[in-house]
């Protein structure tokens, strides 16, 4: 699989503190059940239609293809990487007589596949996101983004939260000299409904994420090059997802950068 050719790697983790369900074992045995999150998530991409499985004479227009699928739900009440997806994402199918449009990072629909087999099994409290994401393949979702900006408006003020988010990349990439064009073009994608303040870049873990993050190999070589400290109303999966695009929006609009990033997104730390 190449990052250059027709398909491309997207791999998204979620991380935090899962409490199963003290059903879910009793269920499992009576119906003979043994759902990871790799089974969850295929079933729950399909009830979307945002990915099958199902093979069929016609190709699939599949937001993402599936690869594998995984999580760690240890009992101990520790931060751990509870789910993470390592997809691929297939050109759209050609529709003859219609101009292509490059889509947008499937970053939401892939969080929320993640956090539905969550929930599923239990209660989660989510304390981080990363997401390794292929800007060659990142459509302008300036239009979008401008749409869905009220809706993260739309919270309960006592739910403010403080988030720490990183954009790591090669070295080759320059990304640390274009921090303040990256900030200014996130806030305006924003619209009054976060604020971004640059901090110094940190060698050591972000607090809120469990390493070694899914995606590592794919990652190899890459260097946290951009930090920034943003105000939300909220905090949930959606607004992670919000914040990844907003962030990974920003630095393909300033840069131009082909090939992957990795951003995180932690609410601690």
């Amino acid at each position: 699989m190449s990052d250059t050719g027709p398909d491309a790697t997207l791999i998204v983790g979620l991380h935090g503190v899962l409490d199963r369900y003290p059903w879910i074992d009793r269920v499992s045995a009576e119906f003979d059940l043994e759902e990871d999150v790799f089974g969850l998530a295929v079933k729950r991409a399909s009830a979307y239609a945002w990915s099958s499985t199902a093979l069929t004479d016609e190709p699939a227009d599949n937001l993402w293809d599936h690869h594998d699928a995984d999580g760690d739900w240890t009992q101990d009440g520790r931060v751990r990487q509870v789910a993470w997806l390592h997809s691929s994402l297939p050109r759209p199918v050609n529709i003859p007589g219609r101009k292509q449009r490059a889509r947008r990072l499937p970053v939401l629909p892939v969080i929320t596949v993640l956090s539905d087999a969550l929930r599923r099994v239990g209660t989660l409290r989510l304390t981080g996101t990363h997401a390794l994401v292929p800007l060659h393949r990142a459509g302008d979702a300036r239009i979008e983004l401008a749409e869905v900006a009220d809706w993260f408006a739309l919270a309960d003020p006592s739910g403010a939260a403080s988030l720490t988010v990183t954009v790591s990349a090669l070295p080759s990439a320059g990304l640390a000299a274009r921090g303040a064009e990256i900030r200014e073009a996130a806030l305006e994608r924003t619209y009054g409904h976060m604020t971004v303040k640059a901090l110094k870049p940190a060698g050591a873990p972000t607090p809120g994420l469990a390493r070694p993050l899914a995606g590592e190999v794919q990652a190899e070589g890459m260097r946290p090059a951009l930090a920034f400290r943003c105000e939300v109303r909220e905090w949930s999966t959606d607004v992670a997802a919000w914040t990844t695009e907003v962030f990974a929006d920003s630095v393909r609009a300033v840069t131009g950068l082909s090939g992957l990033i990795l951003i995180t997104v932690s609410s601690e730390g």
